[in-house]
């Protein structure tokens, strides 16, 4: 009802969540609510979720029970600068590695005295320095590298007061550019005021014993936040952001489409009757295909029960005498095994979900009825070839 209440989105993406990591789904539901509600436009503006502005980052090291939300988006190693927060700042991000060009083509230097030895390093000092230089009086405050920051290029960062953060992923770098707004250069030099973004806080956090740079953004258009995943086993971590982005997934879904059904196989059971009682009134052969078409929708609740060690036989009998007296909102509880209301139980579908799940279900079936003849490739006849 409320996509801006942390209670009952926690509450519609419980069962998405425990799907995956049954006996957390509580922890993780609340933890994917106030992801959500950090990025989501303030009221009176429509609740939406963009799928970048929510990020997950694994850390290795604790417990499930130490996965947080953080406001900003999280780069998983420290910054290559002894300066390590800036506020309101310009960014600058070049896709290069900050250090001196290399030429094209390889070339031979003759030197025959210290003091060329000592000019030929400074020259290239001195355009190193004339280009960081620049980059800082253009006004930006922190510089991003794609690549390799080179020890003479930190020297001069550290002298004109800049924070330098290297991320190697080109896929984190492009979201970093999307987050900030700012277009990645492949030229090292002063940048032009739409080549440069914002952010409003970049600083370095201290996060499962290593340091890491936050860029947080206040904006709403722009605001981004973490899912910081803690866990002991890779295993586990990687289970857990499968978990965690289905239930951002789910928010994103519901707000499209508000709509919840009853979790449990109780939808599915409702649909079975309605279809089931429209064959036995449908004349001829089709009516044959109709009552299959509501066989072969028993199929989650059987799955259910088999799941939970109960008789599927059994359980789908019990599900359709509570549907007959009425309780359409009835389906399987995998605890006990038994037919529970799933309202009751807060275990939701979405609409959207469930609706094209059984559009393509039968798109497919259709398809494959359509068929008329496999043809399958075989080999030619014919000599076969000598081995070599």
């Amino acid at each position: 009802q409320d996509l801006r209440s942390p209670e009952q989105v926690s509450q519609a993406v419980k069962s998405v969540v425990a799907a995956k990591q049954y006996g957390y789904e509580d922890l993780l539901g609340s933890l994917v609510a106030e992801a959500c509600q950090l990025v989501m436009p303030l009221s009176p503006k429509a609740p939406s979720i963009n799928m970048d502005h929510v990020r997950l980052a694994k850390l290795m090291g604790g417990n499930i029970h130490q996965t947080k939300v953080l406001k900003g988006m999280v780069i998983r190693r420290p910054p290559s600068s002894i300066v390590s927060r800036k506020e309101n700042a310009k960014i600058a991000v070049f896709g290069t590695a900050i250090e001196s060009a290399q030429t094209e083509t390889k070339g031979t230097v003759k030197i025959t005295s210290a003091d060329e030895l000592k000019n030929y390093n400074r020259s290239e000092e001195v355009l190193l320095e004339e280009q960081i230089k620049g980059i800082r009086e253009s006004g930006v405050d922190v510089v991003i590298s794609g690549g390799s920051i080179s020890e003479m290029a930190l020297h001069f960062i550290e002298k004109y007061d800049l924070l330098a953060v290297k991320v190697t992923s080109k896929f984190e770098l492009r979201r970093l550019c999307r987050t900030v707004g700012a277009t990645p250069l492949v030229r090292l030099g002063p940048c032009m005021p739409d080549e440069m973004g914002h952010c409003d806080l970049v600083e370095t956090r201290e996060l499962a014993g290593g340091r890491c740079v936050v860029f947080q953004q206040n904006d709403e258009e722009s605001a981004v936040a973490t899912i910081i995943i803690r866990s002991a086993t890779t295993s586990q971590l990687d289970d857990l952001e499968r978990a965690l982005s289905d239930g951002v997934n789910t928010v994103k879904t519901l707000c499209e489409d508000p709509r919840m059904l009853a979790g449990g196989g109780a939808c599915d059971i409702a649909l079975a009757n309605i279809i089931g009682e429209m064959g036995e009134s449908t004349p001829g052969l089709e009516q044959y295909a109709i009552k299959k078409f509501a066989a072969a929708l028993e199929i989650i609740p059987r799955i259910l029960a088999e799941n939970a060690g109960k008789d599927p036989t059994e359980v789908l009998s019990n599900l359709y005498a509570a549907h007959k007296k009425g309780g359409n909102t009835m389906g399987v509880d995998v605890e006990t095994g038994n037919v529970a209301d799933m309202k009751e139980a807060s275990i939701f579908d979405t609409f959207a979900a469930k609706y094209q799940a059984l559009r393509l279900a039968s798109d497919v079936a259709i398809t494959i009825l359509r068929i008329d003849q496999l043809i399958m490739s075989k080999q030619a006849g014919g000599p076969k070839l000598p081995k070599q």
